[in-house]
This record gives structure tokens, sequence and C-alpha cells, in this order.
């Protein structure tokens, strides 16, 4: 009997920079928008209690943070479509200029298949993980990439 409820690992989501899966992926956080002010609750001085509660009628940007396991050959971030020879957090913030509007999507598969996603527009870049602690006991090096986006949308 499948499972009703959602299983974070096992393929059963990934996530997507301009179509290309993101490897090596190891945790990925995502903060949604909130809103661009707190709620205020409108109360004359003349009167007990408030007459209304009035709400922003806007959001600011949302964050995803990716932890990836570091490979061999080149820094994360170098991994990603577009960012390939870049050595530090100033080449990545130079060179995405050039790359346009970069989506990301995140997919959910079940383990029947059925399929849902979530496309993440007008992603920015806007930090990585260049330090590093090591020990004897270190077996893996995770490298955090902060991403921002202007919205989401289901599909």
């Amino acid at each position: 009997m499948e499972s009703k409820t959602r299983i974070g690992g096992s393929g059963f989501t990934s996530m997507m920079w301009n179509g290309k899966r993101l490897a090596y992926l190891q945790v990925i956080q995502d903060t949604p928008p909130t809103p661009v002010a707190g709620a205020q609750a409108i109360q004359p001085i003349d009167e007990s209690v408030p007459l209304e509660i009035v709400t922003s009628m806007a959001v600011g940007v949302g964050t995803l943070r990716g932890s990836f396991y570091e490979l061999w050959n080149a820094p994360v971030w170098s991994t990603l479509p577009g960012l390939e020879g870049t050595n530090n957090l100033l080449d990545v913030l130079k060179r995405q200029i050039s790359l346009g509007a970069i989506t990301m999507q995140k997919v959910i598969k079940s383990p029947s298949g059925i399929m849902r996603a979530r496309v993440y527009h007008n992603v920015s870049v806007v930090d990585i993980d260049e330090g590093e602690n090591i020990n004897i006991g270190t077996m893996t090096l995770p490298k955090t990439l902060t991403f921002q986006y202007c919205y989401s949308t289901p599909v």
C-alpha cells in the first residue's frame, strides 16, 4: 500500500535550475515571501475595540537555501548552468547579470508517479558558502547557496 504522506528524499523531491536538475543537493529550505509590513489594528481613541484590521497588500522576496555535497573538481556554485568558471561570490554576482531571468523548479513525485511542482521566478544567487571547517572526522563538505526569488507559482 502506498504511503499517504509525502516522503522528502529517495528521489521523490528534486530541484531544478533553469530546467537542469541540481545534482548532489542535500537539503533545501524554502522561506516563502512574507508581508512587507505587519498587520495593524485600526482603533480610534474613542472606541473600546478595533474597528478593523488592515493588512499589507504586498509581500517581499522568498529565500531558498540549498546545501550541496561539494565535489572534487569544482566549487558547488560553478556547476550551475551559466556560472561555470566562477570562483567566488563576486564572480557569481557579476556573471548572473548576463543570464537574464532565472527560474528554479521544485518537482514532487509520489511513489505512484503523481507529480506536482512549484516554479520560483526571477531567482538570484545572493550568497555562497566559501568557508570550510575540516577535521580528521570530516567525511563530506556541504556548501550552502542562498537564492532569493520574487514570487512562486504552483504547476
